[in-house]
């Protein structure tokens, strides 16, 4: 017999187990209403969404789909401390109010991605998507991220919430002599850091550098991806008898206003956040920026407006296959988003000369 001389089930303990017969079945609804609300979206927007309806977008689709499920079972994080602090009698109706609680946040955030990150996208007119096709080639933008941005910065800032808490209460049951309990908290915290970092390290593995040509833009995705920047323009020229070569970059900063939601008011402002900049050859020696003159790259902008930054460079003339790395400085917490190019292993975009 287990601790208290309650009888296991299966090998089960009987607490475990009527977690499990509680939030399972219930897994299913939570499942069918997040499907309800992308049908619904479908069906009252249609034909919006028609030229998104990809095999590729449905793989996307499946991966979310996935990782919804995985944060559901923070429902079982909840159950932990539940057990170790609520009397049976009140700890179903706990549980009803968590997942109340979670299914509400939950379809928050699926609305929120579809509103503000997924409708504005998706062109209004077939014949628009298809003229974009043919100049590009590619439908979707190339962006810092290979993982969809909101919920990377809702799954770094709950990884941080949950060892915060994981520590607090091993440090709580184990002072408070409840070995037991600070054990399943320390396992609780080595799985979900082993769940978080496999996702960290997959995407980052998946994520191949790329060099993008002259005019193609790279977007940066800040939770929104509103920012694009191409080079525009190369000018260079020999420095007398040096060994060096001036290149001078001209940089265009866009604000992509088919990027923001339709409630978003059009005359409030979006300031960058601080980039750095660096060019490279092909022998993987880095230049930095040997002045700067237009506009910094901090100047705010509103949206469909955009601005220029000549950026020198003094690189010797043997050097050969330059291209601009931009990218968010400083690069930490970047190195543990999940997606972000920053991230440790993951390959980097880069703007051809």
């Amino acid at each position: 017999m287990p601790d208290g001389g309650s009888p296991r089930v299966g090998g089960i303990e009987p607490s475990f187990s009527q977690a499990v017969q509680f939030w399972e079945p219930r897994r299913i609804w939570y499942n069918g209403a997040l499907f309800v609300v992308v049908m619904l979206w479908l069906a009252l927007t249609w034909p919006h969404f028609r030229p998104a309806l990809t095999l590729e977008a449905l793989g996307k689709m499946t991966g979310l789909a996935l990782l919804a499920n995985v944060c559901y079972c923070a429902a079982y994080l909840v159950e932990f401390f539940l057990q170790a602090v609520s009397p049976d009698v009140s700890r179903r109706r706990i549980r009803w109010v968590a997942w109340i609680v979670g299914m509400l946040f939950a379809l928050l955030i699926e609305n929120y991605w579809i509103a503000d990150e997924i409708y504005p996208d998706v062109s209004r007119d077939s014949a628009a998507i298809v003229a974009s096709v043919s100049q590009a080639g590619d439908v979707s933008m190339t962006s810092n991220m290979n993982f969809p941005a909101p919920l990377a910065v809702v799954g770094f800032l709950a990884a941080c919430g949950g060892v915060v808490v994981a520590v607090a209460a091993v440090l709580i049951f184990w002072f408070a002599r409840k070995p037991k309990f600070a054990r399943r908290a320390a396992i609780a915290l080595g799985v979900g850091a082993v769940v978080y970092f496999g996702f960290l390290l997959g995407f980052s593995a998946a994520g191949r550098s790329n060099t993008l040509a002259r005019g193609q833009e790279k977007y940066f995705c800040e939770i929104d991806c509103h920012l694009a920047y191409s080079i525009v323009d190369v000018k260079t020229r020999s420095l007398g008898d040096s060994q060096e070569k001036e290149h001078v970059v001209t940089l265009r900063t866009r604000f992509d206003e088919t990027t923001t939601s339709p409630h978003r008011p059009k005359g409030a402002t979006l300031t960058p956040s601080p980039r750095e900049v660096r060019l490279l050859d092909s022998a993987g020696r880095e230049y930095p920026p040997a002045s700067v003159a237009g506009a910094s790259l901090l100047t705010p902008l509103r949206p469909a407006e955009s601005y220029t930054t000549q950026l020198s460079f003094l690189v010797p003339k043997d050097a050969g296959g330059l291209r601009l790395l931009l990218s968010t400085a400083p690069a930490w917490p970047d190195r543990l988003v999940i997606g972000d190019e920053n991230s440790w292993l993951h390959g980097k975009t880069y703007l051809a000369l």
